[in-house]
């Protein structure tokens, strides 16, 4: 089977190759179609190449290692070695052979020697006479099979394989494997040497499929970047227009630079996978195997001239130079006759070259000597074999280079002609088949031209979403940040607002109360006025004076008013008339008499009616009075608490200015403020004991006056309750106008006993009054003396620097009161903005949730990353340990061991001793120990994979 079919929207059609292998095909099928005729050429001194390509997963490690502990599932590369190493035991035993290898991998566009680990970053170099190599490279001489699998071990061990969503252990770079294969023919001397380069190419990778991050994506970028260079090379030999082939766009394509197009008879391996899930990966490695078989290589046999093959040589070209010199001499004497005048016999003309007479040729003698399968390589050699690359194990066919038989030559004519036809047939089919590819190219170039179009559509059109999107959100975000904005200023007006209207409640209230407002200030401030002087020389005649004028002052605003009085002399005068009424009324007679005293008794009724709301409005204002004796405990609370902070600022000033004064002031100085400050604690003391003693007996005089007005209180109800009862009866009351005198009696007596009640009342609450302004003036006084103290010392001192302290702590007040009132503003300021604040900081913290909920996405995201590199970074320090343990004595006795040549003898002859340092076995050992190796290795392999 030559083709294969793919049905694919994309490439509908069939690729043609030299042979298509399925799933089914055994590993000695492959290897019996596709390796054999490069062994042969390699044997012969030709470069051979055979490589793998295709997507990661589709096999190419199993196609060329395998499985080597397997004899039906090991690949290409045991089995190349094997059949190297018995074609090797079963030639002429004229020809010694030694065998180097050498096992290189490409990582990350880096050279790495896989036998000697450290040398990780190994340059390339191209020399005329050995072509393109790499410097640096470990190159060990092997002599049988079990040392180029010791050799395949090391260097498969020191490998770079990672897991992927596609493949369990993909490899991470290209690995190439050359073998060497020096052939020297004991007989005449000639030397001829075959390169055979086995390289398993890492699989391209689709990074959505194998789900690679971290370093697993890097190394896929490099893999895929060096097979794209691979691809663009194969183009440009292809398509046979490019001047200039971009060998060193990569390593990979500058090392395989003889392969591809060069010294080289290559084959190709396309690994292809079945699956519809790769058919795009699939149909791109067909391609590029279809390009890759159009690939002309100048393979030619890699020889040197033996000794005798040199001289024989060397005799040639001195027959011909001695002819040559005999033709100059005939012709240099011949013209020296012509130009004398003279002239020749055309029987003694010199023959041209080329021509019908003159100076014979060159004698074949000397080359007759010359074996002709020599002659016959060195034309092969001299003219270049043409051959091309042979995908999928294709034969390319070739001029021998030995001395063939008659019957021999005529069976290999009769094949090439047969090749010849076959090869003519095939180009036809090429022909037809490039037409109909270029007709479908044509179209999928512009299926394609239209796809791009609408992908490029599709991908403007996203991007103006996107970015329609973003400006919708941020939209969003403004909007809720101006309806933030907007109930903030919302607030502000509601505040403003509600402000606006206490000021003008305050504006109305002022405007109504302007009068008593004023009243009470001009009194307060000639109370202040008349506190305020205290002559320093005052004695205690003007101590009292001044405690009597302030006293007469003070109780000038708590006498009762005319009011007052006028409704107390009308209540004694009703009560009065009563009286008299009751010793002087004689019982009426008259009918008229009798009305007439009930319509008085009528009016006195209205009058008591009268009266007792008269009561009741002194009992008003007594409530009224009893909340103006709560206000003044307020006051007097608020003032002994100013006082209390001002004697405490005030002992602390002075504490601190004494102790200065005593600390540097003179001794007369400090012996006065000693003496002050003892009379001054004394004084402050005894202040203290007597304001203790007036608060306690104030507070039992205030809880003796609250019993009597609850008494009081209740009395009056009682007594409203009383006349509400009495106007009830009133009709009875006129029926029996002779029977309400003990009504009346009943009421006078009540109501003489109320006035006695208030009159104490009155008389308890005055002297409580002025026992209080007494007190009060008492402590002013006492405020004003110590005022004057401390004046004094402070004169008496003449401490100026004092003096400014005391203003600069007083300016320094002013300054903290002003800045403790602008604080306060601010703070209410900054209360508004904290809460516009605080509704935005809550739709940002809304944003920076739905942030941070991506953010763990992305941080689960790099924990997954970060396992992995952890899982990579235990695999390199695993092979560091591998590569490290090469340096150990054994591994480095292998490596010295390994550089000192092993000659081996056609035939199975073995000329040197096996790299293992014992001695080489037969043709019988090495051959009859082939089939055993499995028994006498462990599995190196698949200690790898376990690994």
């Amino acid at each position: 089977m030559t083709e294969v079919k793919v049905e694919s929207k994309d490439y509908p059609g069939q690729f043609a190759f030299d042979q298509i292998f399925d799933w089914n095909a055994s590993q000695k099928q492959v290897f019996d179609y596709t390796a054999n005729a490069t062994i042969e050429d390699v044997m012969r001194g030709y470069n051979g190449t055979i490589f793998a390509y295709g997507q990661t997963g589709s096999g190419k490690t199993h196609t060329m290692v395998g499985d080597m502990e397997s004899s039906e599932l090991k690949g290409l590369t045991p089995r190349l070695i094997e059949s190297v190493f018995s074609r090797i035991f079963q030639a002429s035993s004229n020809f010694e052979f030694t065998v180097k290898c050498s096992y290189m991998e490409i990582y990350m566009e880096r050279v790495r020697d896989l036998l000697n680990p450290v040398n990780d970053n190994l340059p390339i170099h191209e020399e005329k006479n050995k072509g393109v190599y790499v410097k640096g490279l470990l190159e060990v001489f092997v002599g049988s099979v079990d040392e180029v699998y010791e050799v395949l071990r090391r260097g498969q061990s020191a490998r770079m394989v990672a897991a992927t969503n596609m493949n369990a252990e993909s490899s991470r770079s290209h690995s190439i494997l050359v073998l060497q294969i020096s052939q020297k023919n004991l007989e005449d001397g000639s030397l001829r040497t075959g390169r055979l380069y086995l390289v398993d190419l890492a699989g391209s990778e689709k990074v959505g499929k194998t789900g690679a991050t971290g370093q697993t994506l890097e190394e896929a970028k490099k893999i895929n970047k060096s097979l794209s260079a691979l691809g663009m090379v194969i183009n440009c030999l292809t398509d046979g227009k490019s001047a200039h082939i971009p060998y060193r766009d990569s390593k990979l394509t500058r090392i395989l630079q003889e392969s591809l197009g060069g010294n080289s008879r290559t084959t190709l391996i396309i690994n292809a996978s079945p699956s519809s899930f790769n058919e795009a990966e699939t149909i791109s490695t067909l391609r590029f195997g279809m390009r890759a078989k159009t690939i002309k290589n100048k393979a030619k046999v890699n020889a040197e001239l033996s000794p005798s093959e040199l001289k024989a040589l060397l005799k040639r070209n001195k027959s011909e130079l001695g002819a040559m010199q005999q033709y100059a001499t005939g012709l240099e004497g011949e013209i020296l006759v012509w130009r004398s005048g003279s002239t020749v016999p055309e029987s003694d003309w010199v023959v041209l070259r080329g021509g019908n007479g003159g100076v014979p040729a060159p004698s074949e003698g000397p080359l007759s000597a010359l074996p002709s399968h020599m002659l016959s390589d060195m034309r092969s050699s001299g003219a270049g074999a043409g051959g091309r690359a042979s995908p999928l194990g294709g034969v390319a066919s070739s001029v021998s280079s030995l001395q063939l038989d008659s019957d021999e030559r005529d069976e290999f004519l009769r094949r090439e002609n047969e090749l010849s036809d076959q090869l003519a047939e095939k180009e036809a089919a090429l022909e037809a088949q490039r037409a109909a590819a270029d007709d479908a190219q044509d179209e999928l170039r512009e299926l394609r031209e239209s796809a791009q179009s609408r992908a490029d559509e599709t991908a403007a059109l996203r991007a103006q979403l996107s970015e329609a999107k973003l400006q919708c959100e941020k939209v969003a975000f403004e909007n809720q940040d101006a309806a933030i904005h907007l109930d903030a200023v919302k607030e502000q007006n509601v505040e403003l607002e509600a402000e606006l209207a206490s000021l003008r409640k305050q504006l109305l209230e002022l405007q109504s109360g302007s009068g008593p407002l004023s009243a009470d200030a001009a009194s307060t401030a000639s109370s202040t006025a008349a506190a305020s002087p205290a002559p320093s020389t005052a004695t205690a005649v003007n101590r009292q004076a001044l405690k009597q004028q302030m006293m007469a002052q003070m109780m000038a605003e708590y006498v009762p008013t005319a009011d007052i009085s006028r409704k107390e002399d009308a209540l004694r005068a009703t009560l009065a008339q009563l009286e008299d009424m009751k010793q002087n009324m004689a019982p009426p007679t008259d009918p008229e008499a009798v009305a007439e005293q009930f319509r008085e008794l009528l009016e006195l009724k209205t009058r008591v009616a009268k009266q007792e709301n008269v009561i009741e409005e002194l009992a008003s204002k007594a409530h009224v009075s009893e909340s103006d004796l709560d206000t003044l405990r307020r006051r007097k609370e608020e003032v002994d608490a100013r006082y209390t902070q001002l004697e405490t600022e005030y002992e602390e000033m002075l504490q601190r200015t004494i102790a200065e004064d005593a600390e540097h002031g003179p001794p007369e100085v400090q012996d006065a403020i000693k003496d002050i400050r003892a009379r001054m604690e004394r004084q402050e003391e005894l202040q203290r004991e007597l304001q203790d003693r007036r608060v306690e007996e104030i507070a039992q005089s205030l809880r003796v006056k609250d019993a009597e007005i609850r008494r009081l209180q209740h009395e009056l109800e009682v007594a409203q309750q009383a006349a509400v009862g009495a106007a009830d009866h009133a009709p009875a009351t006129m029926s029996s106008a002779v029977g309400d005198d003990d009504d009346v009696l009943a009421m006078k007596r009540r109501m003489t006993q109320q006035l006695r009640e208030f009159d104490t009342m009155k008389r308890k609450l005055m002297r409580d009054l002025q026992d209080r302004c007494e007190k009060v003036v008492e402590l002013e006084i006492s405020l004003d003396e110590t005022r004057e103290q401390y004046n004094t010392v402070l004169r008496t001192n003449n401490s100026r620097a004092q003096l400014q302290k005391m203003s600069f702590l007083e300016r320094n007040l002013e300054q903290l009161s002003r800045v403790q009132k602008q604080l306060v503003d601010q703070n209410a300021t900054v209360k508004k903005a904290l809460g516009v604040a605080e509704r935005k900081l809550v739709a940002r913290n809304e944003r920076i949730s739905s942030l941070e909920s991506s953010l763990q996405d992305v941080q689960s995201k790099i924990d997954r990353v970060t396992q992995k590199y952890e899982a990579q970074l235990a695999a390199m320090h695993e092979k560091l340990q591998t590569a490290r343990a090469f340096n150990t004595p054994a591994s480095s006795s292998w490596l010295y061991s390994s550089r000192i040549a092993k000659p081996l003898r056609g035939g199975g002859v073995a000329t040197a001793t096996d790299g293992l340092g014992g001695a080489g076995d037969g043709p019988g050992g090495s051959l009859g120990s082939t089939p055993s190796l499995s028994s006498k290795r462990s599995s190196w392999y698949i200690s790898l994979l376990k690994k």
